[in-house]
């Protein structure tokens, strides 16, 4: 694997992969979340940024998808285990 995978599998599959999820989630359920466009954004705002994320990641992980191998892959998913708990942890405070 090299670097330049390592480094695709966690900004695309786990921080930008993960980060989609609570965004599209939120605007989904009509429920205000805060994104770069601003603290208090829309529901429409948050599944826009939720579905730009998830797309930036599948770009990468198409782009790079030769060099993705099993040992990438477990990096993505602990990256995103990792993400969301410190989500979860920062959001139930």
């Amino acid at each position: 694997m090299t670097t330049l995978a390592a480094l695709a599998a966690f900004a695309g599959v786990g921080l930008l992969g993960t980060n989609s999820i609570p965004h599209f989630v939120q605007g989904v359920t009509g429920t205000r979340h805060m994104t770069p466009a601003g603290p208090d954004s829309s529901p429409v705002v948050n599944v826009l940024w939720g579905s730009a994320n998830f797309a930036a990641a599948g770009v990468l992980c198409w782009q790079y998808r030769d060099a993705i191998n099993a040992t990438t892959l477990a990096i993505a998913f602990a990256t995103g285990v990792a993400l969301a708990l410190a989500l979860a942890a920062y959001w139930s405070e």
